[in-house]
């Protein structure tokens, strides 16, 4: 399986960007990491994996759930990312190891009861042989706890950005394939349900999982700075040389109506908590 552009994106400028945003991310995604523990109904002395484990915060926030008897393990391409987590481990004092391999043809030396991610398993090459490899690393009677993104117009702060600089590109982007590795390729519900049938999952949930995201910065202006620095569209203005102020302005001007009583900036988003069996 061949997943080498996603290793690659990983262990460039957007891991390390991910690396310098963590504190911030990861206070952004938490409420999605409640999600997550919450489907996973984790019970002490449980053993966890988690995949696309980035700076570690899902992983250690399984590691304070299950304590010490066998910790958590998380998995993720990205050395830089993969270098924080076990920092912050450390730092945490917390059972939790982390391993640099891709989740797609790693196999955890000892079986987990469960496996778990936030928003770290759409980036697959071909999903369905990478569910089944995962499922090898799960107990007989385990289970996987995930949630993923829905469609980008469903989740506007991803979609913002975009909007805001259509007006000022110099010809549009090519269609996306929705299907292609990234952050929104589960976005239907009934592939991804295809995709873990046919991996061998059994009992497969899906449940829209539907909130106001807040975005990092304490305005306007700090969170336009932090929703141009990330994703696609810093490589898409560098492509066509666009004037980065003159869309970090109409984006300023676009999250107006988004703004919360303390000035913070709060968009829709859109997921899919997902759970399924090893049976």
């Amino acid at each position: 399986m061949n997943n080498a552009d996603q290793v690659e994106y990983w262990n460039g400028p957007a891991g390390q960007k991910w690396v310098d945003q963590s504190n911030r991310l990861d206070a952004m995604l938490a409420p999605f990491a409640d999600k997550v523990i919450a489907a996973a109904s984790l019970k002490p002395g449980e053993s966890v994996m988690d995949i696309g484990c980035g700076a570690g915060a899902l992983t250690l926030r399984a590691a304070a759930k299950i304590g010490a008897a066998h910790g958590a393990l998380g998995v993720d391409v990205s050395a830089p990312l993969v270098e924080l987590a076990r920092s912050r481990a450390a730092e945490a004092k917390l059972a939790a190891r982390f391993e640099l391999a891709d989740a797609s043809a790693f196999t955890a030396p000892d079986p987990a009861d469960i496996i778990i991610s936030r928003f770290g398993v759409m980036f697959f090459e071909d999903p369905a042989a990478a569910f089944a490899n995962i499922r090898q690393s799960v107990k007989p009677g385990g289970r996987l706890a995930f949630i993923c993104w829905q469609g980008l117009s469903g989740n506007d702060w991803a979609l913002a950005p975009l909007k805001a600089a259509m007006p000022f590109l110099k010809e549009a982007p090519a269609p996306a394939d929705p299907t292609a590795p990234g952050p929104f390729a589960f976005q239907d519900k009934d592939r991804v349900a295809g995709i873990l049938s046919d991996a061998g999952w059994k009992n497969v949930a899906i449940e829209p999982a539907e909130q106001a995201i807040v975005l990092p910065g304490d305005d306007t202006e700090s969170t336009a700075k932090f929703m141009m620095q990330l994703g696609p569209l810093s490589r898409l203005l560098a492509a066509q040389g666009i004037d980065e102020a003159l869309v970090e302005a109409a984006l300023i001007s676009l999250m107006q109506d988004h703004k919360t009583p303390n000035g913070r900036i709060a968009m829709k988003s859109a997921c899919w908590m997902v759970s399924a069996d090893n049976i």
